[in-house]
């Protein structure tokens, strides 16, 4: 295992804020090691990837010996109209990257997830990231009566199936194909062995739903907490910070919100 720092700023005259990007590599067999102290692989940075970089993060995972399905979430399981695909990385010809960054598009328009400043930029990262990816994704890719309309990328690690971008075109919302996926790759995820299934970063309230599924836990940076009720404030809290001087403040009263010891 390599550990290193991007210390890329702080304040220290008005405010008491340190920003640091922390990262990793990891051998093969750090993995579990890994995943079980919050660290998740990542797609995209500020300087080349060379390698399978992890960042460490507030993520959230499903422990499948815990989970059990809903009566509405088998319910929602059993689209007649809804197929499934899984290609690896490599097996991915020139007209399916297309598809998938034409979905991906269509996902952030309807979302409107145009990171500010970088807006002309946001509907290309996909296919911007996809050839330099050093993580090899299987893609789960969904249709709608024969149509692609969502993927999800899905990387195995031993015992653990972690989750990169997912994306839908919303060609139709009453589909809900977000929870069908997330159903169907927990599902899958049961049948092939897996023992946990990481649904990737957890912050703002876009991610509150990541909590609704039985066997929940999320990373804190010191532990694995199962309580919904504090993951779902924490979210809030994350979109409720609009500037430093709200980050500023609003660091002891995290520390209060998750009870650290």
């Amino acid at each position: 295992m390599k550990i290193y720092f991007d210390h890329i700023t702080g304040k220290l005259t008005h405010y008491d804020l340190v920003y640091s990007m922390i990262l990793a590599e990891f051998e093969p067999h750090e993995y579990d090691y890994a995943l079980d102290n919050g660290w998740i692989p990542m797609s995209f940075y500020f300087t080349k990837l060379e390698r399978e970089t992890w960042i460490n993060t507030r993520t959230c995972r499903v422990n499948l010996t815990k989970y059990k399905p809903t009566k509405k979430q088998r319910y929602t399981l059993n689209k007649k109209n809804v197929s499934v695909k899984v290609i690896d990385k490599k097996d991915l010809t020139k007209d399916d990257i297309e598809m998938l960054s034409n979905i991906y598009k269509g996902y952030i328009k309807h979302k409107n997830y145009y990171e500010v400043n970088h807006e002309d930029e946001s509907e290309k990262l996909w296919e911007e990231v996809f050839e330099d990816d050093p993580v090899q994704w299987k893609h789960f890719i969904y249709y709608c009566d024969g149509v692609p309309v969502a993927f999800t990328e899905i990387a195995p690690f031993n015992k653990n199936l972690v989750t990169g971008q997912f994306a839908w075109n919303y060609h139709d919302p009453k589909v809900g194909l977000g929870s069908y996926a997330t159903l169907y790759e927990i599902d899958w995820a049961i049948k092939n062995g897996f023992d946990k299934y990481y649904l990737s970063f957890a912050y703002e309230v876009t991610s509150s739903y990541k909590s609704k599924y039985a066997g929940f836990e999320f990373w804190t940076g010191r532990e694995w907490l199962d309580d919904k009720n504090i993951y779902k404030k924490l979210c809030e809290e994350d979109t409720n910070i609009k500037n430093l001087e709200n980050l500023n403040d609003y660091q002891e009263k995290y520390f209060k919100i998750v009870k650290c010891k």
